[in-house]
């Protein structure tokens, strides 16, 4: 029963391959946040399905001083400075005091192991230290898959007709301008444009991250989300930079929950004036390709969970029973495709696919 002029707290329920989070929120907007962040690939459920295997509860708390970790244990993640000092064990519960970036507020997170529940805890208008609560849900979900065998790898995919179509280029490739032209213009749905989570004989699950565009893409206005302007090798890079929610609301997408792989495309670059061709890829291309693509040591480590804030595995347990990358590409079809990295936006990419994958030639 909710106490007098006190909001009912927002309340959701995500589940993904049989692990539930349960997130309830006294600050309003949080738990929606958070459910927009991760679903999909998590699908949503109601709180009377089964008991959590832990809760996430975000709250208005009292103010937290400004963020000192002097003399503290201190784990320093990956991207943008976000830091996290244990403060104490009293009484069982695990304190940490939280800084999303430089010059963010405070935020006070505790951690119940014998109530399975970690507690977030933000001062008034703090918009920036709730995001803490994203992050949890994505260590809570990422670290027991990695655990249970699941590789992370660098990778955009969509789904067409029920079936995951995964590329594989190295940064810049345009996996992101390849996995968003095939939406656009073969109505697949999107996956993902950054990270996948694969594991041989389950679906591939798109993990939700930050959304890289490039400005020059068809259906991408550049004063939609935060521009990102830089040189690589010469070239001008312009990007647009989404949420996941942001991306769905912006560019109208349809989003795709986990799907059983169908092809893998290998894209590499070979340069300016080289004809745009496709065809089957070699046993040591496709190995190399997922090799290269599974090295996200730091992106591995953001999801991970070292302290236990979320009551996973250790980091030292997602490498125990992990399978070689090359399982992956076990009956699955592979090819090569030589696309020269600056016609990515207009090239005749699916006419060139189209008679080696037959879901592309069916939408042409």
């Amino acid at each position: 029963m909710s106490r007098p002029g006190v909001a009912d707290p927002e309340v959701k329920v995500l589940a993904l391959e049989g692990f539930r989070l349960l997130v309830r929120s006294g600050v309003p907007g949080a738990a929606d946040a958070v459910a927009a962040m991760l679903t999909p690939p998590c699908a949503g459920e109601t709180p009377t399905e089964g008991a959590p295997d832990w809760t996430l509860e975000i709250h208005h708390g009292p103010a937290v001083a400004p963020y000192d970790d002097t003399g503290d244990l201190v784990v320093c993640l990956p991207y943008s400075g976000r830091r996290l000092a244990v403060r104490d064990t009293a009484d069982g519960v695990l304190r940490l005091t939280a800084r999303y970036r430089p010059g963010a507020p405070a935020a006070g997170i505790e951690v119940d192991l014998r109530a399975r529940t970690t507690r977030l805890l933000v001062a008034e208008r703090d918009r920036v230290g709730v995001r803490w609560a994203d992050w949890l849900a994505r260590v809570f979900f990422a670290s027991r898959l990695l655990a249970a065998g699941w590789r992370m790898l660098h990778a955009s995919a969509v789904e067409l007709d029920g079936r995951a179509m995964v590329f594989l280029a190295d940064s810049f490739g345009g996996k992101s301008t390849l996995a968003h032209r095939a939406v656009r213009e073969l109505g697949a749905r999107f996956l993902a444009d950054d990270l996948l989570l694969v594991r041989p004989g389950r679906p591939v699950i798109g993990w939700p991250t930050r959304i890289a565009l490039p400005a020059d893409l068809d259906g991408v206005a550049p004063d939609t989300g935060r521009r990102e302007q830089r040189t690589m090798n010469g070239w001008n890079r312009d990007r647009v930079l989404f949420t996941p929610a942001e991306h769905r609301r912006t560019l109208g997408l349809r989003s795709a929950g986990p799907t059983p792989l169908s092809a893998l495309i290998v894209v590499e670059n070979p340069g300016d004036g080289v004809p745009l061709t496709a065809g089957p890829a070699g046993p040591e291309t496709v190995t190399e390709a997922l090799h290269r693509a599974a090295a996200v040591t730091r992106q591995q480590v953001y999801v991970s969970d070292p302290l236990g804030l979320m009551g996973g595995p250790r980091l030292a347990d997602h490498a125990v029973t992990t399978p070689p990358e090359e399982h992956l590409a076990e009956g699955r079809s592979v090819f090569r495709l030589a696309l020269p990295a600056r016609v990515l936006p207009t090239a005749d990419v699916w006419d060139v696919l189209a008679p080696v994958i037959p879901a592309i030639g069916d939408r042409r």
